[in-house]
């Protein structure tokens, strides 16, 4: 179920929630493969999470359970703390289910996860299993990073909405740095608003007072055509929810800032230490 069914509800509605849960890893997993490690940490307090399971990208530091960076390297690697945000998200009430799979130190070699939508597709890297175990229906919530694409791929191939909130937003400590000055945390769940929900929850929502202004390219770069109609229905889903497009000649900028940043995420790639 969505996250927005489990903010607020019942013990016994948690309680199958959960049991759906485990029942989906059970059945689908042995095929996906989201899940380095399931290990449900049930000592939870009160809060707005209060027993919401989560998973976490295998680059984020958990005590007690494999901390393995997706490579055979540290294969066997047991956290002994919890990066920053498994911390708030557990103050929070939340409930950390497991590990989920990522692409070896969150770059290029991909995780053995499937999307669950088609098995032989990608599920898009480098948060593979946290993006395929929402759309599995295994976890309302995981916690992923992006220092290019890495949430917003994932989300996008699996069907999911994920989220990159502001750069510093939260804190990246006690996860495993590629290009410290883009790497972020991100968020994934079921739609939109569970998402807004989870927003809420971490106590960073707030009310908008004006209807909100996108930007978007007013020509796109070369695609296939079922993206450039998927493209070009969004921005009329947008607009007919009442927010504002502002269009701007960009495709060309797009590509020097792409390039731009591969850069900028080598070198500090390559100065990361071991």
């Amino acid at each position: 179920m969505g996250l927005s069914r489990w903010l607020g509800a019942s013990r016994d509605v948690l309680t199958a929630g959960l049991q759906d849960c485990f029942e989906s890893i059970e059945r689908r997993d042995k095929e996906v493969h989201a899940w380095v490690k399931v290990q449900p940490d049930d000592d939870c307090g009160p809060g707005p999470l209060h027993r919401v399971p989560f998973g976490a990208k295998d680059i984020m530091e958990t005590r007690g359970l494999p901390t393995e960076y997706g490579s055979p390297i540290y294969r066997g690697r047991i956290g002994t703390e919890d990066a920053r945000i498994v911390t708030e998200l557990r103050k929070l009430g939340g409930m950390l289910l497991g590990k989920t799979h990522t692409a070896a130190f969150a770059y290029v070699t991909p995780a053995p996860t499937r999307n669950p939508y088609n098995l032989n597709h990608t599920p898009g890297g480098s948060s593979s299993g946290s993006a395929a175990a929402v759309a599995a229906d295994m976890v309302p919530l995981a916690l992923g990073t992006q220092t290019k694409g890495s949430v917003l791929r994932p989300a996008s191939y699996c069907g999911v909405t994920g989220f990159k909130p502001t750069f510093d937003l939260f804190s990246m400590t006690g996860i495993l740095p590629f290009a410290r000055s883009l790497d972020t945390i991100g968020f994934f769940t079921h739609t939109p608003a569970d998402m807004r929900a989870l927003w809420a929850a971490l106590g960073h929502d707030r009310e908008v007072e004006a209807a909100p202004v996108l930007g978007a390219p007013a020509t796109l770069p070369p695609v296939e055509p079922a993206m450039a109609a998927a493209f070009e229905q969004s921005i009329a889903t947008l607009q007919r929810s009442g927010v504002s497009i502002r269009f701007f000649e960009i495709a060309d900028m797009l590509a020097t800032l792409a390039a731009a940043a591969h850069v900028v995420m080598c070198y500090e790639g390559a100065s990361v230490p071991d």
